[in-house]
Order: C-alpha cells, then structure tokens, then sequence
C-alpha cells in the first residue's frame, strides 16, 4: 500500500494505491491519525488505486474515522472500484460512510461540512 498526500487549502486528498490488509493497515491507521493529531479535519480518501481491502483494513477504516469525526472533521471516500464497492456494501459501510464517484464531487461535500 502507497498513500500519496496532497492539500488543498485545509483539506487533505489522501490516494491510496495497492492493497489495504493486515499488513498494510497500521501503516494506514498511524498515517491517517498523525494528520488528525496535526490538526487535520477535513480529509478525502481516493481509493482510485486500492485493488483490495481486507477485514483488517475495513477495521482501520473504523478506527482512523472516529476520532475524525468526533472532532467535528468531515471525511469522505471516493473513487471505490467495483470490488472495493462490493465489500463496502457487504459490510454495511456504503450507509455509514459519506462515498462519492469523483473526486470534485468529495472535495465539495467535505468543503460542505
């Protein structure tokens, strides 16, 4: 897994490429939590690249957006290819998540609140 992050103004585009399993999600987890602890409260996550995630991803997932949101950040998936897609309504997390199919788009709802 590679997450390649760019700002834009206060927000945050986070790209992840690769796989996010066992391996690779406290890397993800430790990444995503250094921003929120360096102040970070609006972020989208373009998972364009991501060709897999496991269950021990989708748990970073759950871990990194909660402390997030209970801040008040905003936070904002997008870009979900089909088998990402797939176990995200599996999972119940499509009606959990805010998940948008362009980037524009995320980037407006976060600016949105």
């Amino acid at each position: 897994m590679d997450i390649e992050i760019t700002f834009q103004g206060d927000l945050r585009v986070l790209k992840v490429s690769g796989q996010l399993d066992a391996l690779s999600s406290a890397d993800y987890e430790q990444r995503l939590n250094r921003l929120v602890a360096e102040g970070a409260r609006q972020l989208v996550v373009d998972f364009g690249p991501l060709v897999y995630i496991s269950s021990a991803g989708l748990r970073a997932l759950l871990n990194t957006s909660k402390p997030l949101l209970a801040q008040g950040g905003a936070l904002v998936y997008v870009n979900l290819q089909p088998g990402v897609r797939e176990v995200f309504e599996m999972t119940g997390l499509l009606s959990l998540f805010r998940v948008c199919d362009s980037l524009p788009e995320a980037i407006a709802a976060v600016q949105a609140g």
